[in-house]
């Protein structure tokens, strides 16, 4: 039988110990402690865990978050899915109201749609396209087992994305591909150096709109 994996932002990220809700027996008393203790703890976490989640919310180099149910998960697989994550990607576990109050003020409100059940929390960076690559490619070997484990949802430039749009996401060109593309152009056609170099910000932001309102090729695709 699995173990299902439900640990909190802080415990999971840092391998703290998982604090107990119920009262604990003092050994040398007898008596039983008051909720103080578990109480204080539980707002501490809460408070860590939503720091965390502000924290990578508002980074500059955040481009795409993203719900993924993860019910059914064992510890150990937990680990495997951070591990296979591309560099600049971040899983946190947290509770759907936290996720929810972290990002009201952002660009990545519209994620509230998706915070519902058992989500685990991605924050990915320019390479967005071979994180969703990594996460379906595992996604697909646990939906064999029986597990229920995909995307529940995304917000990228504002724009909220269903499970079932993310697919041009894969293909999403990184801001690295973006200037390579522009570096042949100036190798090409030296006159228009200083144009092209100006414009690889904005073919960027362009390139990101476009995709977030469907009116890209790799969402029409």
């Amino acid at each position: 039988m699995r173990a299902v994996s439900n640990l909190g932002a802080s415990s999971f990220l840092r391998g703290n110990t998982v604090l107990s809700s119920r009262c604990a027996t003092d050994s040398r008393t007898g008596h039983r402690r008051p909720f103080v203790v578990q109480n204080a703890a539980s707002k501490l976490k809460k408070k860590r865990d939503l720091d965390v989640l502000t924290a990578l919310l508002n980074r500059e180099e955040t481009m795409l978050v993203a719900g993924i149910r993860y019910q059914g998960l064992t510890v150990n697989e937990m680990i495997k899915f951070r591990r296979e994550l591309p560099e600049g990607s971040h899983l946190v576990v947290a509770k759907n109201t936290l996720m929810v109050k972290a990002s009201e003020e952002t660009k990545f409100a519209p994620i509230a749609e998706c915070a519902v059940g058992m989500n685990s929390w991605l924050f990915v960076d320019e390479n967005v396209a071979p994180c969703v690559k990594g996460i379906k490619k595992l996604t697909k070997e646990w939906q064999k087992e029986g597990l229920d484990v995909d995307f529940s949802g995304a917000v990228l430039d504002g724009k909220y994305i269903e499970p079932k749009d993310m697919g041009p996401l894969e293909k999403l060109p990184t801001k690295k591909d973006l200037i390579a593309k522009v570096a042949v152009c100036i190798k090409q056609v030296p006159t228009k150096m200083a144009r092209g170099t100006k414009g690889v910000p904005l073919k960027l932001a362009y390139g990101i709109k476009a995709v977030a309102d469907g009116d890209s090729d790799l969402i029409n695709a």
